[in-house]
């Protein structure tokens, strides 16, 4: 896609996003417009939403999803600590709410491991959520959330590092080396490319300003609101980045075989996601239990169709 197709189609979804005053909501199944308004955030960076517990009760969290692919096993691992956070500063002329404004950072890494198998990774875990594999780290992002009084999640941005092709290791460019250091503009650009911020402009001139967006909601989004099946909302608009969910179910059914939460859970939100971009690209079927978090998510057509489960989470 072209891009000033691209700006076109994201600066659309953000002006649909401006038609609700901040706190307010228009729904009932159908686009879920609630506003970032910073006043509405008493404990941005306590993120004890039911559905994706990320610091429940304040305490530091590890969340390990495995999932078969076509050449081996992913290993997923996203890390929660307490006092680990973003503040946002220096945000574009109009984006001067963001300044100041404190979010949670999540850790989260992918491992892509080439002839393994999952049963093999699961053995070697062992129940020890400190294990990692020694190789085959495939991208490292650090994800900003941020928890409003409604407890809806909110997704703020997120530096991300990609280690595939030609991007260089961490030992050969550590994080947070600046451009200048990179020695080749372009290859930071490819693989930094996912990286985004609220309140800022794309990497390059003339790109749209970053905009936070739901990412996980509670029941009831606003005052009065329950959440229906059919609603539908923005998890982020950046440039190269416009990220959809809907509520396919309230009331879903999960079975889990292995690790940590293997059983049968009921009362599940089953959430769809996709790229606005993309249309059927990559498609992904999320299971959120309220209590337990993310427990399934499965790949649906046009895009890796693995699944990955949770096997393990503390505390």
């Amino acid at each position: 896609m072209q891009k000033n197709i691209i700006k076109q189609s994201i600066a659309a979804v953000a002006a649909v996003l401006a038609m609700g005053a901040a706190g307010s909501s228009a729904w009932a199944g159908g686009l879920l417009a609630v506003d970032f308004d910073p006043t509405d955030f008493t404990t941005p960076t306590g993120l004890s939403n039911a559905y994706w517990p990320l610091l429940p009760g304040g305490d530091a969290t590890v969340f390990i999803y495995i999932g078969e692919t076509e050449d081996g096993c992913a290993f997923n691992k996203i890390t929660a600590t307490p006092g680990d956070w973003k503040v946002f500063v220096d945000s574009e002329p109009g984006y001067e709410f963001y300044d100041g404004f404190v979010a949670q950072v999540v850790l989260d890494r992918e491992w892509e491991l080439e002839d393994v198998e999952c049963d093999d990774i699961v053995a070697a875990l062992d129940g020890d959520p400190d294990w990692e594999p020694m190789e085959g780290l495939g991208e490292l992002t650090f994800d900003w959330y941020a928890q409003d009084d409604y407890d809806n999640i909110w997704y703020m941005g997120e530096a991300s590092r990609d280690f595939g092709d030609e991007c260089p290791s961490l030992l050969e460019v550590p994080l947070g080396t600046p451009i200048d250091g990179w020695g080749d503009d372009e290859l930071y650009f490819e693989c930094t490319g996912g990286s985004w911020e609220a309140g800022q402009f794309g990497q390059e001139e003339g790109e749209i300003v970053g905009e936070a967006g739901i990412v996980v909601p509670s029941d009831m989004p606003a005052a009065g609101e329950p959440l229906t099946p059919g609603t539908y909302w923005m998890q982020e608009v950046a440039e190269g980045a416009e990220d959809m969910a809907k509520v396919l179910q309230q009331n879903a059914k999960v079975s889990i075989e292995d690790g940590q939460f293997e059983g049968d859970y009921e009362g599940c939100r089953k959430i769809k996601e996709w790229t606005a971009l993309e249309p059927g690209a990559s498609v992904e079927h999320k299971y959120y239990c309220a209590g337990e978090g993310l427990l399934l998510i499965q790949g649906i057509g046009g895009g890796p169709t693995e699944s990955e489960v949770l096997i393990l989470a503390t505390p």
